[in-house]
């Protein structure tokens, strides 16, 4: 599977009248599963981002790992998922990056609503594993509406926690996406 979001936002400051940026971020998202069984899987999976905001030049997280498929069925599907990353990042206002190895643990869970509308979530945990306080956590959730066998339309809140951000910036990052897809 392989995904992308894209955002950018600006809003006038009604104290000095000046146009602020509110969001300028892109991530991509690509992963490989195969089955050993009918419920068991390996993975290997990578991600990158950019986030103008927060400071950060570059997240790629690069991960393989296992996982069970506890419950797969048309309306629902539950899968976990535990492996090794390596995590670097890089901030705009730093000169030093951050390489380390982490643990990868999570799960998917998707309930299908109606027909063509269905709920997804995804948290995805990355704990350094030298330092368990330093740690990456990233959380998707949204509903998806099938208009085609290709086009959908989704509306997602995505929340990223970083123990160790960019200088002055915080750890808690929410985001809200509306956004037209197409499948290949």
């Amino acid at each position: 599977t392989a995904s992308a979001d894209y955002a950018k936002g600006e809003q006038e400051d009604p104290d000095t009248g000046e146009t602020v940026t509110i969001e300028d971020w892109w991530r991509a998202k690509g992963k490989y599963d195969y089955f050993f069984s009918k419920k068991a899987y390996g993975y290997l999976d990578g991600r990158y981002e950019k986030d103008a905001v927060a400071e950060l030049d570059r997240r790629v997280i690069v991960g393989v790992g296992g996982g069970y498929q506890w419950i797969e069925s048309d309306d629902m599907n539950f899968s976990t998922e535990f492996g090794l990353a390596s995590l670097y990042e890089k901030f705009n206002n730093q000169t030093d990056s951050n390489s380390e190895l982490s643990f990868q643990v999570g799960y998917n869970f998707d309930k299908k609503l109606r027909k063509n509308i269905k709920f997804t979530h995804d948290l995805t945990y990355y704990p350094a594993i030298d330092k368990f306080s330093d740690y990456y956590l990233t959380s998707t959730a949204g509903i998806r509406a099938d208009f085609t066998e290709k086009i959908f339309m989704t509306l997602k809140a995505i929340f990223n926690y970083d123990a160790t951000p960019a200088i002055g910036r915080g750890s808690t990052d929410v985001k809200y996406f509306l956004g037209l897809g197409y499948r290949f």
